[in-house]
């Protein structure tokens, strides 16, 4: 933290004072604290430091929060300073009626330290520079999708990241969207410290591009992920407004995004797969992967998608088949851009070690398969 930024909190309950104040303080902040609104005000009138941003309480003695905000907004040092309200009360209307009082964010009292200095972060930044300018070009978008499961999505998609960031030394971006059962954290032995379910309900018309940064899990081979949900049900929480509010500060992040979209059309996911430049639709040699490829070709040219940028991988997820490459690609009337060997046994170790599979096994006829891939997506845009 470049400055030590200066918060005053309200909150009558000696606990939750204590735990907020802790958490403040431990992130580098400042922290003034009062149990009584009143005698908050009253120190407002007189500082000479000023707050750079208040949290308050709802249920307080004397005054509630609500009045205490308008009673802040009236003063004219503090007319533009943000506000938070912190409130065990979850209504839709609790939260409105904060909102018109003049809070800028109304949030649970159960809120996890993360999320709250997400929220702080936020509003200070807007506060002090205003909305953040683009300072790249945007990234080169892949996402790996199926409507299949256990066909090698994650692991195409963890490893194709890897194989970018190698290829050209450079950082690449993974966004884990299988959102109700994402794997990628597990497959890189990361730990989710925030995901994108903090965002849920977000006041703001756009996302900071340092506050996403902050979400991001950084991994020893280059690539930064952004994480899936930990939970089924955090999953819908991920909304296509949401998807909106990351979609640029995202492009921002590294020169190629490498998106696991899972296998499923949900709402979130088909927006994602709309922008992006290549979605690469992973099938295997067996009828039932068949089918659901001709099925997602399907669905794609029904929603409109340019076919040429739909690529097929055909991972040989079986030591044979008697479902030939030639086959498949005469009966999806569509060719086979990449194919990956069959190598059960490491990809099984990468699984259990928590390494992507070209750390595992790095001159192997799969890692070379991927590496040809990632050369063929990316080489017009690196020859500029």
């Amino acid at each position: 933290m470049d400055e030590k930024k200066h918060i005053l909190i309200v909150e009558d309950n000696e606990v939750t004072l204590y735990k907020i104040k802790a958490i403040l303080i431990r992130l580098g902040y400042a922290v003034t604290a009062f149990d009584r609104p009143v005698e908050a005000l009253q120190w407002l009138k007189t500082t000479k430091t000023l707050p750079d941003l208040v949290i308050s309480d709802v249920v307080m003695p004397d005054m509630n929060g609500y009045e205490f905000i308008r009673q802040v907004r009236g003063n004219p040092p503090t007319q533009k300073t943000p506000i938070i309200l912190l409130s065990s009360q979850a209504e839709l209307k609790d939260r409105l009626t904060g909102l018109e009082a003049g809070a800028d964010d109304y949030l649970p009292k159960t809120i996890s330290p993360d999320e709250l200095e997400l929220r702080v972060r936020a509003l200070l930044m807007r506060a002090k520079e205003g909305p953040v300018s683009i300072t790249q070009a945007l990234a080169k978008t892949f996402a790996v999708f199926s409507l299949r499961g256990g066909v090698g999505t994650t692991c195409l998609a963890i490893n194709l990241a890897v194989a970018i960031s190698q290829l050209w030394g450079i950082e690449t971006c993974l966004w884990d969207m299988a959102l109700s059962n994402g794997q990628c954290a597990l497959m890189l032995n990361l730990k989710p410290k925030l995901t994108l379910t903090a965002l849920h309900g977000w006041n703001e018309q756009s996302l900071d591009e340092s506050l996403l940064r902050s979400m991001l899990l950084q991994h020893e081979t280059g690539i930064k992920l952004l994480p899936a949900p930990e939970s089924f049900e955090e999953a819908e929480l991920i909304t296509p407004a949401v998807i909106d509010l990351v979609w640029s500060p995202l492009q921002t992040i590294a020169p190629y995004l490498i998106v696991d979209a899972g296998n499923h059309f949900s709402e979130p996911v088909i927006p994602v797969l709309e922008r992006s430049d290549a979605v690469l639709l992973m099938l295997s040699p067996e009828l039932a992967s068949v089918n659901a490829a001709y099925q997602a070709l399907r669905i794609f040219s029904e929603l409109g998608f340019d076919s040429g940028k739909i690529h097929l991988v055909l991972n040989h997820i079986f030591p044979a088949s008697t479902l030939l490459p030639q086959k498949i690609s005469s009966g999806l009337k569509k060719e086979i851009f990449a194919e990956l060997e069959y190598d059960s046994q490491n990809f099984v170790r990468s699984i259990n070690q928590g390494k992507p599979y070209l750390m595992i096994a790095p001159k192997s006829p799969v890692s070379l398969s991927i590496a040809k891939l990632a050369y063929k997506l990316t080489v017009t845009e690196e020859k500029r």
